[in-house]
């Protein structure tokens, strides 16, 4: 995860969404940093009642948070529908225009 965490507190939903998009898809985050950040700031849950609603056991989902565990795509996209999200692909190289 990244060392340079911002003051969630402070921010926004949309401003939260926001970072862990781009901390992401730049490589700061993980996806399992980008979970345990929507959990702990949006959804404000510990893990084993957000493991609970997602229908997930508290074990896997701190394996996810982790980055230990293998989830499938389905798993990661059932976690993050909750928050408007799903996974998807982005393009590493951009094509010259």
């Amino acid at each position: 995860m990244t060392k340079n965490l911002p003051d969630f507190k402070a921010m926004t939903r949309t401003e939260v969404l926001t970072w862990v998009e781009r901390s992401v898809s730049t490589g700061e985050l993980s996806l399992g940093g980008a979970i345990r950040v929507l959990r702990r700031h949006i959804a404000r849950q510990n893990q084993a009642d957000f493991a609970k609603l997602c229908g997930l056991s508290r074990r896997t989902l701190v394996a996810i948070e982790s980055d230990e565990g293998n989830p499938t795509i389905q798993t990661v996209n059932q976690l993050l529908k909750l928050f408007g999200l799903q996974l998807g692909l982005t393009r590493i190289y951009q094509s010259p225009r």
